[in-house]
């Protein structure tokens, strides 16, 4: 088993990882184990990033695919594109990005095992012991983040399971470009799809890569059965003449929006295994690169023997509250609109300003609760 770490990860995506490496600048012995070959390997994911982040977070922009300065809505109706006088944030291939973090996280100090499966984990007075498939290996550590996805075992055990109406299911496949596509990709634009011809509910996406486009769509769990999302994926491909070079893929996308119960002994969670993705648009790396520093903050915290192990948790919440999770809040109203159709409503969208708002929203341009305010005028206008 081995000597005691400071910390044992689960999983090496943008919440681990960004924990790790906080903690490991830190000075803690810290271990992330990855079940996949390569850290987040080929993770479905539209990979969008506003350029804020890249700023906060240190990250380099030369590990991006696309930039991106505007967004084009679609809707059965209509077409509109939105151009923004900068470049507002890139799309990025995830994998790339995990093994960027990776080894910052590994020139602090802190190791990286792939291929590394975890079976069971086990809580003691003193300890966390993490069970895993290699070799039968087993290791312990004071505390534990789990940062494994929306399907974490250990995260359903802290927080409970999700429900299918707190779920999206996501498909996407890589798709060659076309002729029809190249003046939005000179434009440097994002494509969004909205409206039920394109999802059954949520919406749709086209976004750019290198030498590729990732196209998809994402639905409420809840609303999936019996419903075929190939069909809707083969739409928005045809819409602009894609053909499509990878299998289709699907994978879970909580949308609960804040969540309290991500902490339990000594176990923290972090990243889709605590929820922290927006319940607007299904992207979730700001929010788990946020997430990760955070939770390190507070395990580094209880490490220096600063709080005790009882307040990790609620220290932990108290950085959430005040950073994201109030957005993730007005997300939550902004979706029973969506529900009840009126975000399609030609009405809506052929308000220029509010083109600009729901734009700014899905390029996380600017601060939610501000664009949600400056809605508030022309809502009433146009509904009321």
């Amino acid at each position: 088993m081995g000597e005691l770490l400071d910390v044992i990860i689960i999983g090496a995506g943008p919440a681990g990882l960004s924990s790790a490496k906080k903690l490991a600048e830190n000075g803690f012995r810290v271990l992330v184990l990855e079940k996949e070959v390569k850290p987040n390997y080929e993770k479905l994911c539209a990979g969008y990033l506003p350029i804020a982040a890249f700023d906060r977070f240190n990250i380099s922009t030369s590990i991006a695919d696309y930039p991106v300065k505007g967004l084009k809505i679609v809707t059965r109706e209509s077409e509109w594109t939105i151009e923004l006088e900068d470049i507002v944030g890139y799309n990025l291939n995830r994998t790339k990005l995990a093994e960027y973090l990776a080894n910052k996280v590994e020139k602090e100090g802190g190791e990286i095992l792939t291929n590394t499966a975890v079976i069971n984990v086990e809580t003691r007075e003193n300890t966390v012991i993490v069970h895993t498939g290699r070799d039968e290996a087993s290791f312990k550590a004071k505390i534990l983040v789990a940062a494994d996805g929306a399907y974490s075992k250990i995260g359903s055990i802290v927080r409970g399971r999700f429900k299918s109406s707190e779920l999206g299911l996501t498909t996407q496949v890589k798709a060659y470009s076309s002729k029809k596509l190249f003046m939005e990709i000179s434009l440097k634009i994002n494509i969004i799809f909205l409206g039920s011809d394109f999802s059954s509910f949520g919406y749709a996406w086209i976004f750019p890569k290198k030498g590729y486009v990732d196209a998809g769509l994402g639905a409420l769990a809840s609303r999936t059965k019996g419903l075929d999302l190939r069909k809707y994926l083969r739409k928005i491909l045809s819409y602009y003449n894609l053909e499509e070079i990878s299998k289709a893929r699907y994978a879970p996308v909580p949308l609960t929006g804040p969540i309290d119960r991500i902490a339990m002994n000594r176990i923290i969670l972090a990243g889709d295994s605590a929820g922290h993705v927006s319940p607007l648009t299904g992207e979730g790396i700001k929010f788990a690169l946020l997430a990760g520093e955070m939770s390190a903050e507070a395990i580094s915290a209880y490490l220096r023997k600063n709080i005790a192990l009882h307040e990790v948790g609620k220290y932990y919440l108290s950085m959430l509250r005040k950073s994201f999770y109030r957005r993730f809040r007005l997300e939550k109203l902004i979706l029973k609109f969506f529900k009840k159709g009126k975000m399609t409503s030609g009405k809506l969208l052929r308000d220029p300003k509010m083109r600009e708002i729901i734009a700014k929203l899905y390029l996380d341009v600017e601060d939610t609760q501000r664009l949600v305010l400056a809605s508030l005028p022309r809502l009433f206008k146009i509904f009321l």
